[in-house]
This record gives structure tokens, C-alpha cells and sequence, in this order.
């Protein structure tokens, strides 16, 4: 909305009525010109009110006094705009509805008795209902039973997920025990010769030991993650510096493999909210793909992007690429096309970055390398 508009809006107290604009109307007034629409508006389960071009309340259904916990007389007073948070959005509302735009959106609604409640909003111009030039309806649905319902479902759709991935995960334990019950037997046999044993079927029994270990701790790590995700704490962290951070750790252990890692535009990247040790996991796992992509050494390039009041990061590398049919199969859980792959890498990664309100999207030719392209909101 314009600023004279929202000045206008906020100097006009809603209790002063313009002089060609007639005065509050009841359902029961309404009723007088011979039409049903007291009747169909008490019926409704949707609170309606009828606005002037001034933001005056002249029509309030029961509805919606019961919705906002107000009457209309209190409306006025009070000023319909500020029910809502933040007030910005119903002006624009209002605005577009003044310009013959019906829109819908979600809002939150501060009751009268303080409780806050997400409301679908609908606003659209009143017309040919006798001398209403100027006047728009605002319609108010209390969404907080459907998002009550929608949250138990994710709920209940986590549940049975962390459910089939608490199968996945036992099953895949159960490899690397075996392996390690195996050394751990062939480790016994070498140190009850006489002679001490082979020294490098010892060594060897002991890398494998090693390497099981941190499989397994790598699989607890994903699924705690996962199972973590419903209370993540997201707190505003300069993304720059996070990346230079994350590179520096990694830089040493791709470099062993042959693998360059370069981080490009990422010093005015600016701020986001993340939760680090999450966000953190996603990245590894990004990284690890692209390092099992180039088995013979590559370029790893993490370059930002600043966009509006989002910030985009590319992960691309110059691997072996991802055939076309597995593309639309990256993201499923327990999907993996690796032999000791368990298929949670990038499903979590995903899981996480929508916990980050952020989203992800991959591009890839064989032969060529795959770009991983994640974009995420700014702190409001």
C-alpha cells in the first residue's frame, strides 16, 4: 500500500464515519432491503465484514464477532487492521481489493483475548449491492483447526518414516557388526601366536575395525538428525564466514583424494538462520556424493549467490554426472544405487533444508559433473 494510503488509513480513526458514507450496519438492518443476506451471512461459518473506503467497519457478521471476539462497535474503536500481524499485509490486501484484485492469503489474527490464530483472508470490492462504490469485503476462516490436522498428519507421516528408517538403520548395522565381530576374531587368532601374530593381518584388522566404526556412527548421526528435526532452533549466522569455515575443515581431506575445493562469492552473502550443526550435515553429505562422484580427482566449487531476501548456494562438481531415470529417485529415502549406500544422505539432506524453510534442486550431465543448488530465506 502506498504511504498516503497507509497514512489515511491510520490517521482516520475507524470511529468517525465519512459524511456520504451511511452509518453501521447490523445483519438485522441489512435485512430491511428485503433480501435473505442476514441470514445466509449468520449461516456462515466464515466471518465476513463489510469495509468502507476509509477502513470503517459498517457490516460484521456473527461469525466474525465471535472469530475475533469483538463487535462491531469494538472494531471500530480498536481499528480493524490492527487485529493482524503484521498489519502491512491485510493494507495491501485492502489495496489490491480497492484495484479490483481479489486475493487470498494467511495472516494471523490477535483475538481480544490476546491468543493468536492463522486466518485464511479473502478480499475483494463490494459491487452491485445498491450505493457501495468503494466498499470491499474482507472474509476471515479460522484455519486453526486444518493446520492442527495438517500438523498431526506430518506428525504421524514422520513417525511411520523414522519408523521404516529405524528398519533401515538396524538392518544396515547389522554389516558392519558382522565386520567387526570378523576382525575382532581374526585379532584374537594373531595375538595368541606364539610369535605375536602377522603384523599386517593386525594392522589390517585394525583399519577395518576403524572404518566400521565410523560408518556406524556416521548412520546413528543421520538417522538422531532426522529424528531431531521437529524441535530445530534456527539462529541468524553469517553465511560467509560459515562457508569459509566449512571449507577450511574440508579443504585438507579433498585435497588427499585430489580434489580442489573453491568457494567463490560467499564474503556479501549477508545473513541467514540456520541451525549450524544441521546445516552442517547437509553440506557433508553434498560433499561426500560429490567425492564418490570423482573417484579420480575433480574441481568441488561452492559458490553463493545473493537474490533478493533469499541467498542461493551452488555445489557443483566435475564427477561422473547422475543418469536422467535417477534423478527424480535423488531425494527418496532408502533409495541408493551405491553397494554400501543406505539411501538417508540425501533424503536428510532435504528433510533438513525444508526444517531451514529452504529448498533444493539438482542438475546433472554424465560425463560432465552435477550442480546441487540450494536456496534459502533471510532472516525476517
Amino acid at each position: 500500500m502506498a504511504e498516503g494510503e497507509q497514512n489515511r488509513f491510520a490517521s482516520n480513526p475507524p470511529t468517525s464515519h465519512d459524511e456520504n458514507e451511511p452509518s453501521e450496519l447490523s445483519a438485522s438492518q441489512i435485512m430491511e432491503t428485503g433480501e435473505p443476506l442476514a441470514e445466509v451471512l449468520a449461516q456462515l461459518t466464515e466471518g465476513v465484514a463489510t469495509l468502507t473506503a476509509s477502513g470503517n467497519v459498517v457490516s460484521w457478521n456473527p461469525p466474525a464477532a465471535h472469530l475475533t471476539g469483538y463487535t462491531i462497535s469494538e472494531i471500530n474503536h480498536t481499528g480493524f487492521w490492527r487485529l493482524f500481524e503484521p498489519p502491512d499485509t491485510l493494507m495491501n490486501l485492502i489495496q489490491q481489493a480497492r484495484n479490483g484484485v481479489p486475493i487470498d492469503d494467511r495472516i494471523v489474527l490477535v483475538r481480544a483475548d490476546g491468543q493468536r490464530i492463522p486466518v485464511g483472508v479473502r478480499c475483494f470490492p463490494l459491487r452491485h449491492l445498491g450505493d457501495t462504490t468503494g466498499r470491499f469485503v474482507v472474509v476471515l476462516r479460522d484455519l486453526s483447526e486444518l493446520e492442527a490436522l495438517h500438523n498431526q498428519l506430518l506428525q504421524s507421516e514422520r513417525l511411520s518414516m523414522l519408523g521404516r528408517l529405524a528398519g533401515a538403520v538396524s538392518h544396515e548395522i547389522r554389516n558392519p557388526l558382522t565386520a567387526i565381530f570378523l576382525q575382532t576374531d581374526i585379532l584374537e587368532d594373531e595375538l595368541h601366536q606364539p610369535d605375536g601374530g602377522d603384523r599386517k593381518q593386525i594392522t589390517r584388522s585394525l583399519r577395518v575395525i576403524k572404518e566400521e566404526v565410523a560408518r556406524l556412527h556416521d548412520l546413528v548421526q543421520q538417522y538422531l538428525s532426522l529424528a531431531r528435526l521437529a524441535n530445530l532452533q534456527r539462529d541468524p549466522v553469517d553465511f560467509g564466514t560459515y562457508l569459509e569455515t566449512f571449507c577450511e575443515e574440508m579443504r585438507d581431506q579433498l585435497e588427499v583424494r585430489g580434489i580442489s575445493l573453491r568457494l567463490q562469492c560467499h564474503r556479501s552473502l549477508g545473513h541467514v538462520a540456520l541451525h549450524a550443526n544441521s546445516f552442517r550435515r547437509v553440506l557433508l553429505n553434498l560433499v561426500t556424493n560429490a567425492v564418490e562422484a570423482m573417484p579420480k580427482g575433480g574441481i568441488l566449487t561452492l559458490r553463493g549467490k545473493s537474490k533478493g531476501d533469499t541467498v542461493h548456494l551452488e555445489i557443483r562438481d566435475t564427477g561422473c554426472g547422475i543418469p536422467p531415470e535417477q534423478i527424480a529417485l535423488l531425494f527418496s529415502p532408502l533409495h541408493t544405487t551405491k553397494p554400501e549406500g543406505t539411501g538417508l544422505g540425501l533424503y536428510l539432506a532435504r528433510e533438513i533444508l525444508a526444517a531451514h524453510d529452504s529448498d533444493i534442486a539438482v542438475t546433472s550431465e554424465p560425463d560432465v559433473g552435477t550442480t546441487f543448488l540450494l536456496t534459502l530465506p533471510r532472516p525476517s
